[in-house]
């Protein structure tokens, strides 16, 4: 009976190890793949009694929209894998990002020639080589500009390998993400419109009334960093999602050091800083603000980029 219980016990351990075994393996497979679910049935509390309907991105289908959508987060030479599923019924969606490619696969796995949307209720399937560390915008290009303003964008975080790193990791580590919102881009009868490549959507003169930042209106925005903790560098990542041109204007005594983007989009005042971030652009910024008052703000500026026209202006303090 002892040797009964002992082979048994045996056996049970090697299912056991049988099993973590595969539970492990199944899991580091899986870390780089990633499910995006494209829906147009968000909701966005911009202020007190105004609800605003979204287009978005989700990675379940419990999940809430969320402006900016799905965040994909990977490591330096990751390759990644992307299922998206189409539930927003009469919008074709797919995936695009300015700075690196998304190659499109069929059910088969195999390379398309041929970039397709999406429909309702179908699945595309794309991969991506993360080869160039940085913060990069990714969206739906079908009816541009409309379904990334309506709120189909997301952010893509590749991070340097560690021994690649060229400068001290921070303690703090800060994303904003900021655009526009024209409610009369927002009403039912635009965004339940269908559309297709012969019936385009057709749209009001985009006269934004609402400026927000990661889904809060920007003068909601606490500040960059806790007093308690100025000393040490805040390591930020600016996003523009929206179509005006974004300035952001830091106080003097900022001292800013260029991680990843576009140099020329940083211009030195001499008070301080001005960070231009045209549609599409991100930037990562090492921000220092030790000598910076406590009293000081940071600057926002959306700017119609084509009459050069200022829509709006909000003050973040710098601490909170």
């Amino acid at each position: 009976m002892i040797i009964n219980l002992s082979l048994q016990m045996n056996r049970w351990n090697k299912i056991i190890l049988l099993f973590s075994f595969l539970f492990a393996s199944g899991f580091l497979f899986s870390q780089n793949e990633r499910l995006i679910i494209g829906r147009t049935t968000g909701k966005l509390d911009v202020k007190k009694n105004l609800e605003v309907r979204t287009f978005g991105f989700s990675n379940s289908l419990s999940g809430q929209v969320t402006l900016p959508g799905s965040c994909i987060d990977v490591m330096e030479g990751d390759n990644i894998s992307i299922d998206l599923w189409n539930i927003s019924q009469g919008n074709p969606i797919s995936l695009y990002c300015k700075e690196m490619e998304f190659v499109q696969h069929n059910d088969a796995k195999e390379v398309m020639k041929k970039k397709e949307a999406i429909h309702h209720m179908e699945h595309g399937f794309y991969s991506f080589v993360a080869k160039k560390p940085g913060t990069y915008l990714y969206y739906s290009p079908e009816n541009y500009p409309f379904n990334r303003q309506a709120g189909m964008f997301g952010i893509i975080i590749i991070r340097p390998k560690e021994k690649d790193s060229l400068f001290v990791k921070p303690l703090s580590e800060t994303l904003w993400c900021s655009y526009e919102i024209d409610t009369k881009w927002h009403t039912d009868v635009i965004m339940g419109a269908e559309y297709d490549d012969l019936k385009p959507i057709v749209l009001p003169v985009y006269e934004p009334n609402y400026f927000l930042i990661n889904g809060k209106m920007v003068m909601k925005i606490e500040g960059l960093q806790s007093l308690e903790s100025k000393k040490e560098a805040v390591f930020l990542r600016l996003v523009n999602s929206g179509l005006y041109l974004h300035e952001i204007l830091f106080p003097s005594s900022t001292k800013l050091q260029l991680v990843s983007g576009n140099a020329t989009s940083i211009i030195a005042l001499s008070k301080g800083y001005k960070v231009q971030l045209y549609p599409g652009e991100c930037i990562e910024l090492l921000t220092f603000l030790e000598n910076v008052d406590q009293r000081e703000h940071i600057v926002y500026h959306f700017i119609d980029s084509i009459s050069k026209k200022m829509y709006h202006k909000a003050n973040i303090p710098v601490f909170y």
